[in-house]
Parts: structure tokens; C-alpha cells; sequence
């Protein structure tokens, strides 16, 4: 009777840390939107979770997502968090979460790429004073 008794109480210790006792976490998926609708998995993202309020030298904590886009913080403090995924060429893409004192909250990205600019035209180096190669004219020293 008495080993039933430790039995049961160990099943019952085992699934209630399945239910939602785990340490507070923020997990996702970062993606790439190609403008296809279909997000691209991007590995080597790094992902900041920012803990808005606690001590400055404290309260960054980094990871970097897999080759499947998937990214897992570690075990973090309850509260407040800006999450920022970030990727060179990639707009940095944000998102506030709140932990409490269990459970994981997702955050998935999907990161835009960064629209490059056009070089100025004539018009605009004309009424900006910006000289052409054609009209710089040096002397050579005496």
C-alpha cells in the first residue's frame, strides 16, 4: 500500500511539472519575409530579451535561433520584457511580453528585409551644391 501511496505521489509530482510549473521563458521562431507569404526559417538571428524593469547591468539576455529559425530564452525572472530579434540587412523587429511566474510566451518574428536607397540624381546634387566630376577643376602647384 505504501509503495502505491510513493508511486502515485511521484506520477502526480511528474505531471504537474508538465501543466505549467516549468521556469518562466519566452520562445519563437524567427522568419525571413521574402514578400513570397511564405517565411523563410532564419538561423544565426540574435534575439535580446530586455527585462524593462530590472538593474541596467542586468537585464539583457541574449541567444541566437537554430537552423530551423527556433530560439528558447533561458530561464528568466518574472516580469516585463522587450524581446528584439536582429539580423545584419534585416529590420530589427520588437515585441513587449509579460512572464509571469510560469509558463513559456511566445514571440515569433518575421524580419523584413531593409529596402536599399537609390543614389542622388542630378537634380538633387544641382540644388544641394554637390559638384560632378566634369566641374572640379584643379590647378596643378606652381
Amino acid at each position: 500500500m505504501r509503495k502505491d501511496l510513493l508511486r502515485t505521489g511521484y506520477v502526480l509530482a511528474i505531471v504537474a511539472g508538465a501543466w505549467g510549473c516549468a521556469k518562466p521563458r519566452v520562445v519563437g521562431r524567427a522568419t525571413l519575409d521574402e514578400g513570397t507569404g511564405v517565411g523563410v526559417p532564419a538561423p544565426g538571428v540574435t534575439v535580446n530579451f530586455i527585462n524593462l524593469g530590472g538593474a541596467i547591468d542586468e537585464s539583457v539576455v541574449s541567444v541566437q535561433t537554430d537552423v530551423k529559425g527556433q530560439y528558447k530564452s533561458p530561464e528568466l525572472p518574472p516580469g516585463k520584457y522587450t524581446v528584439e530579434a536582429m539580423l545584419p540587412g534585416y529590420v530589427i523587429g520588437r515585441t513587449t511580453v509579460e512572464l509571469k511566474k510560469h509558463g513559456a510566451k511566445k514571440a515569433p518574428f518575421a524580419l523584413k528585409k531593409i529596402q536599399e536607397t537609390r543614389g542622388r540624381s542630378l537634380k538633387e546634387s544641382d540644388t544641394e551644391n554637390i559638384p560632378t566630376p566634369g566641374e572640379v577643376k584643379i590647378q596643378a602647384p606652381n
